[in-house]
């Protein structure tokens, strides 16, 4: 084994095995958030070659003009079933391009590691390739409920991540080579900027209606918040209180980073909580919100332990009424609030870096590998 320093923590040492894979492919559905592109700065930091293939995003405009308003209004009139498709294999159609331009860039730069993410629905032919051409590992990042969409999918799989442990268990219950593997936190990206705050509470995230629930919840506590995401606006046009509150559709990178430093708590309310049945899988923002310096207020997910102390680190609730509460004393309480923030920056900004993370991908490689 040999130790390396990651760029992003000068001090920290990581170790990785001696022999490394010396091309990576990561195969993923969209550039935002940028999770693709900071899992391929930190292997390229290693000396590796890496490329990213957006899946989503490799599409033909005949797609995107015609086959797909003719299948949406043939649906919408009821002409044919939500499940078919008037161009069914058509060469331009979004599903058989993206996966010629797979086959293609597999065939082209010959990847000896080639990690996805996402639920891509990929044609068996493309997972065929992936594996006659190098280690597939799969990273399974979606809620724990939306396991059984990629089960036929696993065969095809060298070893498979999940980022919720109930998800490894039923990987694992299944025969497969399944491990952990928590988000990182990229603190180029995420950093204290030192500015005055500004809102009370902020949430980023797809509108949901659990998501709803607990905003209307939160704007009892304090009305001045933000909001950013998908789909907000347009599910909330009759609530005033809380349509005044949303701000935009997204917010990414350096805006994203401002936000989260000019508030005094920031909001995390998972789409697969549940509160009679419990949570498990963590998202990004558990680390993203501290390694601002900002305090984060999160419902509950067994798994947030494994990275930060709850009501050291960050603050946990399990109910919306315990999340208001919570909120009351955090806004009542600076000092508190404060110090939550600060010991929460200190852990966040060294516990998981994408260094860490390409770490354990790669040490699985080689032990996949007989190296």
């Amino acid at each position: 084994m040999s130790v390396h320093e990651f760029s992003q923590f000068p001090s920290e040492a990581v170790i990785l095995p001696e022999k490394l894979p010396r091309r990576v492919l990561i195969v993923t559905q969209v550039d935002k958030p940028p999770l693709a592109a900071a899992i391929a700065d930190a292997f390229r930091s290693r000396g590796m070659e890496t490329r990213v293939f957006y899946s989503w995003l490799c599409n033909t405009w005949f797609d995107r003009l015609v086959i797909r308003p003719a299948n949406h209004y043939a649906r919408t009139l009821r002409l044919i079933p939500k499940s078919q498709n008037l161009f069914q294999g058509h060469p331009k159609s979004h599903k058989e391009w993206r996966s010629r331009q797979a086959i293609e860039l597999c065939r082209d730069f010959k990847p000896e590691l080639i990690l996805i993410t996402g639920v891509q629905r990929f044609k068996p032919e493309v997972l065929e390739e992936f594996q006659a051409t190098g280690a597939v590992f799969y990273w399974f990042t979606e809620s724990e409920t939306r396991f059984h969409e990629i089960e036929h999918e696993l065969p095809y799989y060298d070893h498979i991540y999940c980022i919720s442990s109930l998800s490894m268990k039923q990987a694992r219950s299944l025969g497969r080579s399944t491990s952990l593997l928590l988000h990182a936190v990229n603190t180029f990206e995420f950093h204290p900027l030192n500015l005055p705050k500004i809102y009370d509470w902020c949430f980023v995230g797809q509108w949901h209606p659990r998501r709803q629930e607990y905003a209307e919840g939160l704007a009892e506590v304090s009305k001045k918040f933000a909001i950013y995401g998908p789909r907000w606006r347009r599910r909330t046009w009759n609530k005033p209180a809380l349509w005044l509150g949303i701000k935009g559709k997204g917010i990414w990178e350096e805006k994203l980073n401002r936000l989260y430093n000019q508030t005094k708590v920031v909001i995390n309310i998972s789409v697969w909580g549940d509160e009679k049945k419990g949570s498990h899988g963590v998202n990004m923002r558990l680390l993203e919100v501290p390694a601002c310096r900002t305090c984060l207020l999160s419902d509950y997910a067994s798994d947030a332990q494994k990275l930060l102390v709850p009501d050291r680190e960050f603050v946990s609730a399990a109910t919306l009424p315990e999340m208001q509460a919570k909120l009351a004393e955090l806004l009542h309480d600076d000092k508190k609030r404060e110090e939550i923030a600060a010991a929460g920056y200190q852990k966040a900004t060294t516990v998981r870096t994408y260094g860490h993370l390409v770490a354990e991908i790669c040490t699985d490689w080689a032990r996949l590998k007989g190296f």
